[in-house]
């Protein structure tokens, strides 16, 4: 389990000291609530760019992957392609962590 440290103003210190752990455990569910809609408003975005390669090449990256055209293009295209896989995969990951958080 990981501790979290948090810095306050001292002219709220009193109004924080009062309550219950009931309140930190309500606001990390309301902040999981605002970022998983961004989150996956951003994965929805790069699932249309990852589709748009499928479409230009008629195949998945996988597939792509291992036989990629031996050409500056292609090079390119995996490039990027690559890179839109890994960050769905990591907002993916994300999301999950949200609904996690959020019960």
């Amino acid at each position: 389990m990981a501790e979290v440290t948090i810095k306050i103003p001292e002219d709220i210190k009193d109004i924080i000291e009062e309550t219950s752990e009931t309140i930190y455990v309500e606001a990390l569910k309301e902040v999981a609530r605002k970022r998983i809609s961004y989150t996956q408003k951003r994965l929805k975005d790069l699932r249309k760019k990852i589709a748009a390669y499928e479409t230009k090449y008629g195949k998945s990256y996988e597939e792509f992957s291992q036989s990629v055209p031996d050409t500056v293009k292609g090079h390119d295209d995996w490039i990027e392609w690559s890179y839109l896989v890994k960050v769905a995969d990591e907002l993916t990951n994300k999301i999950e962590k949200f609904k996690i958080l959020m019960g």
